[in-house]
């Protein structure tokens, strides 16, 4: 059962994007995830979406500006969430446009070798016809009376009949042939449709990015000049107390342990909406880099990464395990152990352990 839409953050819930404005799911499959899957996260992504945000009125104390900043930051996370799933649906596009375009030049050089074969078969049919010709062995009539005897008849006959089985057999590989002609260049035309098709959609998935990354930056600014406006006692309240990690090493092995094990040596490092290393990250950021060194490609957004491996119940969670909170899913960490796991919660934090809440947790993956 889904957990009931959170509150306002607290402390034990740092957030990397609590709630989005809209409430969009997205998949997709690290590596093996298909287009279909893509093209629904875009379809989804912007469907009625509206770009402008009203903007708040400037705060007129901290206290005012510190509650405009827990709003403001969950629009933020929200927007850079479509500008990351957007960018995921972008590089599917151009992974396809790549493959169509690959498929052209063998499907145009099978047209061009059929269209060879057709002339080919077009002389020897010419040949055989002029054979015929010049012969003047055209039919049977002409065979009649053009032979001396009965022998010569017969003679010229069964000539004849030569000529008119090669004549067959020349016509019914000449059809063939057509038939192989039509089909390579249908074949090729569809071909460089669909790549043109691609390129289409890749150059409209690449303005939505460009887009949304607009919309993201506008809320971004106005998330770190209200963090500005923080009084030092509201910031340690708002990051809440500093956890501790792991008291010995990692123990496991396979991609998930690995990729925790590279997290950790990012541990300090600020947090920052986009960024995935390695002087910055946000949540994704983190996740994504980490298990890139691990030899896993991991989509870009967080709802995206939810998608990916298999689905373990909070009771099961192991170290190196991805970490889901909130609905739609805006937030992610790796599992450490003991309740904890480490992440890049919000802006004016850094990477660091945190407690996984029962209250947000949505879901878990097992890479």
């Amino acid at each position: 059962m889904k957990p009931p839409r959170p509150g306002p953050p607290t402390p034990d819930d740092s957030i990397c994007g609590s709630w989005s404005v809209r409430n969009v799911t997205r998949g997709t499959l690290v590596g093996r995830y298909t287009m279909a899957t893509a093209v629904a996260v875009l379809l989804a992504l912007f469907a009625g979406f509206a770009p402008a945000v009203a903007q708040p009125q400037p705060p007129g104390n901290a206290a005012e500006a510190a509650e405009q900043l827990k709003q403001v930051q969950r629009e933020a996370e929200a927007l850079t969430e479509e500008w990351h799933a957007a960018t995921d649906a972008l590089d599917a596009r151009q992974s396809e446009l790549a493959a169509l375009q690959e498929a052209v030049t063998p499907t145009r050089a099978a047209a061009d070798a059929a269209k060879a074969d057709e002339e080919q078969f077009r002389q020897q049919v010419d040949a055989v016809t002029m054979s015929a010709f010049e012969s003047g062995k055209l039919d049977q009539l002409n065979a009649l009376l053009s032979s001396g005897s009965p022998q010569e008849f017969i003679e010229q006959m069964s000539a004849l009949e030569t000529i008119a089985s090669d004549y067959r057999e020349v016509l019914d590989q000449l059809v063939v042939v057509v038939d192989q002609t039509t089909r390579a260049q249908a074949a090729a035309d569809v071909a460089a449709h669909r790549a043109q098709a691609a390129a289409d959609q890749a150059a409209s998935a690449e303005q939505e990015v460009s887009a949304r990354k607009r919309d993201a930056e506008i809320r971004i600014d106005e998330a770190e000049r209200l963090l500005e406006r923080l009084t030092p006692q509201q910031r340690r309240e708002r990051t809440g107390p500093v956890e501790t990690g792991p008291s010995g090493p990692i123990v496991g092995s396979g991609a998930g342990v690995e990729a925790l094990r590279a997290a950790q040596t990012q541990l300090g490092k600020p947090y920052k909406w986009g960024a995935e290393g390695p002087n910055s990250f946000d949540c994704s950021g983190l996740t994504s880099w980490a298990f890139k060194r691990a030899g896993i490609t991991l989509p870009r957004s967080s709802s995206q990464q939810a998608n990916v491996g298999r689905s373990v119940p909070m009771a099961d969670l192991r170290p190196g395990d991805l970490v889901f909170s909130y609905q739609p899913i805006s937030h992610v960490g790796i599992y450490v152990g003991d309740g904890k796991m480490l992440a890049a919660p919000q802006t004016g934090d850094v990477v660091k352990y945190q407690k996984v809440s029962s209250r947000t947790f949505t879901s878990a993956r097992r890479i």
